[in-house]
Parts: C-alpha cells; sequence; structure tokens
C-alpha cells in the first residue's frame, strides 16, 4: 500500500494530461529545430534572438513540468474531494438514523402495555403482538421486535416465521446489566436466518420497584438501509464502489456485491487525504471516514469506505454542462478563472508574460530586417516560425488549464446538485421520525387513560407531564412535547430547554386543533404550516400533532398531542453538514413560494424570502437540477432538489408539504466581460498580401481591441512598459518617461511616452492593458507609445491603403491612413506619427 503515486504513474490515469504533455514535448522538439535551423542558415542575424529563444524554451519547459503537475494534482484533488464526501456521508447518514433507533428502544421499554404484559403471569402473545404491531406500522424501519425475560425466553415477537424461543446471545446478559441501551451486530440466535444482525435491546424495569424484568430487542434491517442510501450517492457513469466497514477493515454493506460482498476484508484508507490500496491485483484510489458526532452519538464504530479503480478514477462523463450557457454568462464565469485553481492560473500567466517577452523580440527583429533581403529575409522567416510556436506552446498552456476549468465547474454543478439531493433526503428522514413519534405518543397508555379520566387533576396532570419530560429527554429534537384536551387549552408540557414559557393552561392554535381532532385512526397525523408559534419563542417551525383516543373506544377522539420541533438548530445542522468547504458558500430550504425554512447565510434568515432566478421553485417532486445564475450581483453555482419524501412520508400518508434544498457556491461578481472579443490573433496571408503589387511594411499593433499601424521606417523598437518612469505633472497626455538607449548609442535619454488610448480616444474605458511602449523616431525627435499587445510586422499594397475620412473639422485627428483587407471586419488604422511627434514636442515648447 502506499500513500501517493508519481506524476508519471498518474499520466497513465489521465487521458486529457497526458494528451497535454505530448503536445508540450513535440512543441519542446519544434523549439530545438527552429534553433537549428536559425544556427545554420542566417548565423549572425540569429545571434541577437538566439539567447532570447534559450530563455523561452527554458521557461516553458519549467512551466511545462509546473502545468503538468498541477493538472494531475487538481484532478487528484477533485477526486478525492468527491470520494472523501460520500465516504463521509454514508457513515454520517447511517449514524444518524441509528440515533433515532438508540432513543426508540429506551422510550419502548418504558411502554406500560409491555411491562404488564411481562408481569402478568396469564400473558397472553396475541394480545401484546397487535401493540406491537402498531408500533412497526410507524417505525417502518424494523424488521423485527422482541420481547424476552431475564433468561432469554421469546415471550412476544412479530417475525413468525424465524421460529425462535429461547436465547442464548450474550447481548442479554450485556443489557440487563446496562442502564442504558445495548446495540449489537453479529451472529444472532434471534435472527437465525442472518449472518449478522444490528439489534438495539434495552432492559425491561419494573414499575415500581425498578428491578429487570426483561429484554426489549428491535431489529434494524442494515441490508435494506444501506441500499436506500448506496442508490442515493450513486451518480450516473459512477464507477466507484461505496462500502460500510466494521472496525476491523470487513464488510458490513457493499454498493456492489458482486464486486466486493459483504464479509471480505478491505485495507483502510484512514490516513492522509486519500490512499492508493491494492486489492486482487489491481490498484484503487481509496478513502475511509470515521463518523462524526451527532448529538454525542457516533455509532457502533463503523466506517464509511469509497474506492474507485485508478483507470476510471480520472476519466468525466457528461463534462459538457457549461455548452447550456451563453457567450456572455460563459465569459463571466471563466474571467474568475484564478479563484478555481491559483497555482494552474499563475501557470497561465507566467505561459503568457513569457510569450509577450518572445513576441517583443520576434516583432523588434522584424522591425531589424524590414525591406531587406538576403539573410535578414532568411530571419523574417524564422521569426515568423518562432513567433508562431510560441503562441502554439501558449496556446497548448491555455486550453489545456480551460478545459481543466471546465471540467471543475461541471463537476462542481454535479457535485451541488448532488449535495442537494442528499441535503433534502436528510430532511425527509429526520421528519418522517417526527411523523412517527407524535402517532406512537399518541398511543401511550397512561396518557390515553389520564387524559380520558380528566387529566385537569393536579395528580392527572404530573402524570402526564412526568411522561412527556421522560420521553423529551430521549427525544431531544424536540423544545417541547404539549397534550391538550378537546378545547385546545394545554393541560400538561415538557420543556427540553427549561425556558420561562407557560404553557399549561393556554391555548393552541385553533386551525391546528380542529385538524388534530378531525384525525380518525392511529396512522393520521397532522403538521402546522412553517410559521412563528409562541410555543417556539414566537419563532417558526413545525408542530406535529396526533389524536390521542379514548383506551375503551379507540374511535372517540378525547384531545390531542403536539411535538414541537426544534428546527432552528435541526435544520442548520443538517445544511451544514454537508455545505461544500468553499469560502461564501451556503445552502437553505424555502418552500415553493421562496419562503425561507432554514439557511446557513446570515441575510437569509427563517421567514425571509429567497427568490433565486430560474425554474428551481417549480420543479417537480424528487427532480434535482443545478445551475449557474447571478444572484445579488455574483456568479453562483447552485445544486436544488424538490423534496421527494422517504418511505411512505410525503408519499402515501396524505401529507404535502413541498421543500425544496439550495446549495449556493460563489465563482466570483458578475462581470462586464464581453463575450465573442474579436479575435486578436495575427492576420491570415490572404487577407493583406497581393502577389506582384508594390508594397509597404508596416508594424502593427492593439489599443484596445482596436489594430493600428505604424510604416516601420519611423519604428525603432519595442520594450517592455514597466521600464517607464511615472510622470504625474505631465499626464493625462504622458503616462510616463522612459530612460531610453538605443542600440547606436553609448548614453541614455529619457523619452516622454504618450497615452495611446487617450490620445486616440480620451473617453475610453476599455479594460485591456497597454503594456508595451514602441519607440518612434521623426527627424532629432524620439518619442514612446503606450501601446496595448504588440501584433506583427506586415506588408500591404498601395492599394489597400486609403486616406483617413475627415469626419470632424474641429477635432484632431491621429490617423492618417485606412488599411483594407479581404475581411470586413477588419480595418488596420495608420497612425500620424509626424503629427503625434509635431504635437507633443510643441506642447512641450509651450509649457517650457
Amino acid at each position: 500500500m502506499q500513500s501517493a503515486l508519481q506524476v508519471e504513474e498518474f499520466l497513465s490515469y489521465m487521458p486529457n494530461v497526458a494528451k497535454c504533455e505530448r503536445a508540450l514535448r513535440e512543441l519542446n522538439f519544434a523549439w530545438r529545430l527552429i534553433e537549428s535551423t536559425a544556427k545554420m542558415v542566417c548565423p549572425l542575424e540569429a545571434k541577437t534572438i538566439l539567447p532570447t529563444m534559450n530563455a523561452t524554451r527554458d521557461g516553458f519547459m519549467l512551466l511545462e513540468r509546473q502545468l503538468i503537475s498541477n493538472l494531475v494534482q487538481e484532478n487528484v484533488t477533485k477526486s478525492v474531494q468527491e470520494i472523501n464526501f460520500k465516504a463521509q456521508v454514508i457513515i454520517d447518514i447511517v449514524v444518524r438514523n441509528l440515533f433515532e433507533r438508540t432513543a426508540d428502544v429506551g422510550f419502548l421499554a418504558m411502554d406500560d402495555a409491555i411491562r404488564g404484559f411481562i408481569l402478568d403471569d396469564r400473558r397472553d402473545a396475541d394480545r401484546i403482538v397487535p401493540r406491537l404491531q402498531e408500533y412497526r406500522d410507524k417505525y417502518t424501519v424494523y424488521d423485527e421486535i422482541l420481547i424476552l425475560d431475564t433468561k432469554g425466553r421469546v415471550l412476544a415477537h412479530l417475525d413468525t416465521d424465524s421460529g425462535v424461543a429461547q436465547s442464548c446471545d450474550p447481548l442479554i446478559a450485556e443489557t440487563l446489566n446496562c442502564d442504558t441501551y445495548v446495540e449489537t451486530f453479529h451472529k444472532s440466535d434471534l435472527r437465525p436466518a442472518q449472518e449478522r444482525s444490528l439489534i438495539y435491546s434495552r432492559k425491561i424495569t419494573h414499575p415500581q420497584t425498578g428491578y429487570p424484568i426483561g429484554v426489549l430487542c428491535l431489529c434494524f434491517p442494515l441490508a435494506v438501509e444501506m441500499e436506500g442510501v448506496f442508490a442515493r450517492l450513486r451518480k450516473e457513469h459512477d464507477r466507484s464502489i461505496m462500502l460500510m466497514l466494521d472496525n476491523d477493515g470487513y464488510v458490513i454493506a457493499s454498493s456492489d456485491a458482486d464486486h466486493i460482498p459483504p464479509g471480505r476484508h478491505v485495507p483502510n484508507a484512514i490516513d492522509g487525504d486519500y490512499e492508493i490500496v491494492s486489492l486482487s491485483g489491481r490498484e484503487y484510489f481509496a478513502k475511509t471516514c470515521h463518523a462524526q458526532d451527532y448529538q454525542g452519538y457516533s455509532g457502533p464504530g463503523w466506517l464509511g469506505h469509497v474506492m474507485i479503480p485508478c483507470e476510471t478514477a480520472f476519466r468525466r462523463q457528461n463534462h459538457d454542462a457549461l455548452s447550456a450557457y451563453d457567450a456572455m454568462t460563459l465569459a463571466g464565469v471563466m474571467s474568475h478563472a484564478k479563484s478555481f485553481c491559483p497555482p494552474l492560473y499563475d501557470v497561465t500567466v507566467k505561459a503568457e508574460s513569457i510569450n509577450i517577452a518572445l513576441r517583443r523580440v520576434v516583432w523588434n527583429g522584424q522591425i531589424m530586417s524590414a525591406s531587406q533581403s538576403g539573410d535578414s529575409l532568411r530571419l523574417k522567416s524564422i521569426l515568423q516560425e518562432i513567433s508562431q510556436t510560441g503562441d502554439e506552446t501558449s496556446r497548448v498552456f491555455k486550453d489545456s488549464i480551460r478545459d481543466l476549468y471546465a471540467t471543475v465547474i461541471s463537476s462542481s454543478l454535479q457535485d451541488v446538485q448532488f449535495i442537494s439531493r442528499l441535503t433534502i433526503d436528510m430532511m425527509d428522514r429526520n421528519l418522517y421520525e417526527r411523523a412517527n413519534d407524535c402517532r406512537w405518543w399518541a398511543l401511550t397508555p397512561d396518557i390515553r387513560r389520564l387524559m380520558a379520566n380528566n387529566a385537569r387533576t393536579a395528580e392527572g396532570q404530573a402524570r402526564i407531564t412526568q411522561t412527556l419530560e421522560a420521553i423529551n429527554a430521549l427525544y431531544t429534537a424536540y423544545t417541547r412535547l404539549v397534550v391538550f384536551d378537546m378545547t385546545g387549552m394545554i393541560v400538561a408540557a415538557s420543556g427540553l430547554h427549561r425556558d420561562d414559557t407557560e404553557t399549561v393552561g393556554r391555548m393552541m392554535d385553533e386551525s391546528l386543533v380542529q385538524s388534530t381532532l378531525s384525525l380518525r385512526g392511529s396512522q393520521q397525523y397532522c403538521v402546522s404550516a412553517f410559521e412563528p408559534t409562541w410555543l417556539y419563542a414566537d419563532r417558526p417551525t413545525y408542530i406535529y400533532c396526533a389524536a390521542i383516543c379514548d383506551p375503551e373506544d379507540s374511535m372517540r377522539v378525547i384531545g390531542g398531542i403536539g411535538i414541537v420541533f426544534d428546527s432552528e438548530p435541526e435544520f442548520r445542522n443538517m445544511l451544514l453538514t454537508s455545505l461544500p468547504k468553499r469560502a461564501g458558500a451556503f445552502s437553505a430550504f424555502t418552500d415553493r413560494a421562496g419562503n425561507v425554512i432554514s439557511s446557513t447565510h446570515a441575510d437569509y434568515p427563517p421567514g425571509s424570502m429567497l427568490h433565486p432566478e430560474g425554474p428551481m421553485l417549480s420543479q417537480k417532486n424528487g427532480v434535482s437540477a443545478a445551475r449557474v445564475i447571478v444572484q445579488r450581483g455574483e456568479y453562483m453555482m447552485v445544486g436544488y432538489t424538490t423534496s421527494f419524501g422517504y418511505r411512505e412520508f410525503k408519499n402515501s400518508d396524505a401529507y404535502h408539504n413541498d421543500i425544496i434544498a439550495m446549495v449556493f457556491v460563489p465563482i466570483g461578481a458578475q462581470t462586464k466581460t464581453i463575450a465573442g472579443e474579436k479575435d486578436q490573433s495575427g492576420l491570415s496571408d490572404h487577407e493583406y498580401r497581393e502577389q506582384g503589387a508594390d508594397t509597404r511594411e508596416f508594424a502593427t499593433f492593439f489599443i484596445d481591441e482596436a489594430l493600428f499601424a505604424l510604416p516601420t521606417s519611423s519604428v525603432i523598437d519595442a520594450v517592455e512598459a514597466s521600464g517607464m518612469t511615472s510622470a504625474a505633472a505631465l499626464r493625462p497626455l504622458i503616462a510616463g518617461l522612459l530612460n531610453y538607449q538605443d542600440s547606436g548609442s553609448e548614453t541614455s535619454a529619457f523619452v516622454p511616452v504618450v497615452d495611446m488610448r487617450y490620445l486616440i480616444n480620451s473617453g475610453s474605458e476599455q479594460s485591456h492593458a497597454l503594456n508595451e511602449v514602441i519607440v518612434i523616431r521623426h527627424g532629432s525627435h524620439t518619442l514612446g507609445l503606450l501601446v496595448g499587445r504588440l501584433h506583427d510586422v506586415l506588408e500591404f499594397s498601395e492599394k489597400q491603403i486609403e486616406p483617413a475620412l475627415k469626419l470632424f473639422h474641429d477635432r484632431p485627428s491621429y490617423v492618417c491612413n485606412l488599411i483594407k483587407t479581404d475581411n470586413r471586419d477588419r480595418m488596420i488604422q495608420v497612425l500620424d506619427f509626424e503629427r503625434i511627434v509635431q504635437m507633443v514636442f510643441e506642447e512641450q515648447k509651450k509649457s517650457c
């Protein structure tokens, strides 16, 4: 077993990264070929560019190693996040479910009917079995309930096919010697047909003396539960194997029993973010997680485990989710690429910086060789090859990283959709228990008897209060439990948090009372709207109610029980459990009108409104989706799922309450990025060349999105704008001063640099940076022009060059010619360098 693989070994599992690595290797060969060719065909002229070529090649090679390493790391990180999340959810969602079982067995062991049955010397199992069936009808998670005496004799149970009459299981002695529940998972004679059984047991005590009189066992069908857990965690095209392990590493449950069956020993991957484990001669990317405590309960000590074959771990499926968005949205989202992966973004910036420096050298070389022949002409061809290879190298960097960004976003959209489904499933599972609780507690014999015999007596109220307090101590998901009479007046109540709210003698909400009293049958219940109530300190919550019926006449309603769900911490905990670990991420439960049930965002407290754009509030039950939206001026990934119930809850029990779980992950602020910006790459040959015609050479460059030109005869050099010194007193026309020394001089001189954006269009608010200074000379004057990106040195025929239009005679124009290309969308403006030089130095004389 090893903790990590080397980058080279990972490449065999990552076809997209391997493809990028091959492309860069081929380009490295091209660099060496160009270098050798330059040395052979024009050795003297090439001397000026070969050092830069070598530095460029070395710089790209260094970045290549960084790029491949970072691409591998990002792919690993993405897979780690997914398997880690799944492994944690597997164990956590089961632990939350089993926590409810620990409360159930504690409460049912106090049931007076069960105690009376054990103490009755003439006990008849047929009389208690219906009550056990009634319990199982409420809590459908149990497949067997057993009542045993202290000797292990089975007094009553539900599974008549098992034929068990006597048990020697050690859990009986352990339970009788324990004051709380006992949780066992092993081969048991109580469930002879099963390999291992998960059983919750508790001793049953005498109501007066407190001595043990028997043992209650609740049997939980773990295999059935795990099928549902795995089904909800499985994604489309999912190749991962999800397992529940015991603390010795043996499989308890498997999502692929044909591949890894229960009982198989699996090496765990607890240490580190992940491990590469070997099983049956195959390597797996794996992660194992311990349970997180839930209200002090950490489960039976089991582990969630996810493993995926290395050869499929990084093969992405259906990552075209971004194709549904318009170019404007895509451009805005991709403008925040830095936030997805800073190291990769840094590689992109460095690669572009190297290529810009290379293009500057090539551009200057083309200026130097303009209008020359012989070796200089051959140098032009080599310079063109250098420029194209630099562009291709930079493109490979950009495309590889952009593809990864797109994969990250698409995968993240799948993740938030997936998380929203798990979150709503967690809510439905939790509220399923609430519906069960209120119906069962309404059947409590003591409460029914006391209510039938007028519970308004002090003794009756005290007895009911004592029962409610005992229940509330076990079931901490409730702020309080209340019992009310036919008028809706509360006759007894518990208070888990011991607040100052006076409840006894006050009236319940009239509409909720009417709904409760109209219930018929022990399977029915009703729920309040999610709204503020004085029973919850005027905060919104749900109150689950069931009718209390006369013990002698199950059709005569004599009151009701209401259980006040402690929604604020319970719902928030559900949302936080699976919240993505991303700054600014938040999640929420809302109804179909956008009313917030709960959220992790301070701006959306319960009772507020959340109206994200799109169809998420109107989706059908069980539908999950994810999309990129703009919420409060910020691009957000949002996953959402409409509730679909759990077992019979919200499916066949007539209760309808559609809730939407939403998970928001911020991308970045909405930008003014222009979608589909004009291609700023070189012009194709057919756009500007006219064979056999007289031609003139021009140095071309960009100012924002517009392409400009200068005659090569007027251009000396191009240098990086970072070498310019600021000249605040001369702004806005003069951007700064350049301490410039040309190749034919032994001394340097300060050269004023004109801000060409201001000169050409002073009202421009373009975001493109001006990074290059083109040094021009006219007569005795030397001047720098601050421009955007250098483009090329091109030849144009005289037929393509036309005078500039004179539209505004009172406005100075610094464009003297226009150059047409075959592309109607292309126009090149030739700057009047003489006028620019004259204007600058005349202004300089005036200021002096």
